[in-house]
């Protein structure tokens, strides 16, 4: 998977259509995969988001399994942080990826 500015402002469009471009705004990010993944497929956008990062067709990315599509959109991120990271001057750690759920109390 390679990110090229292509993907990025692809990408980029559909997560501004769902207020969630600040994974992609600046340096300094923090995206939990699974909520990003549960967005995308409450707004009924996670094949199109998978097929703009993975390059594969929304047909086949509506095959596949929520932990799939979690795997794909992970690897993405995964991709784009190895690659800012080998930027001269880009502080290790501004980019953080989870999969983890988080739950908060009330």
């Amino acid at each position: 998977m390679k990110p090229t500015l292509n993907t990025l402002s692809d990408a980029y469009i559909v997560l501004d259509d769902l207020g969630l471009s600040g994974f992609l705004d600046g340096w300094e990010m923090e995206i939990n995969v699974n909520e990003l993944a549960r967005a995308l497929l409450r707004e009924r956008k996670l094949q199109l988001f998978i097929s703009i990062v993975s390059g594969k067709s929304e047909d086949d990315c509506g095959d596949l399994t929520i932990d799939e599509a979690i795997k794909e959109i992970l690897s993405f991120f995964e991709t784009m942080r190895a690659q800012l990271l080998s930027l001269q001057g880009f502080a290790p750690g501004s980019l953080k990826i989870t999969k983890e759920n988080r739950k908060t109390k009330k």
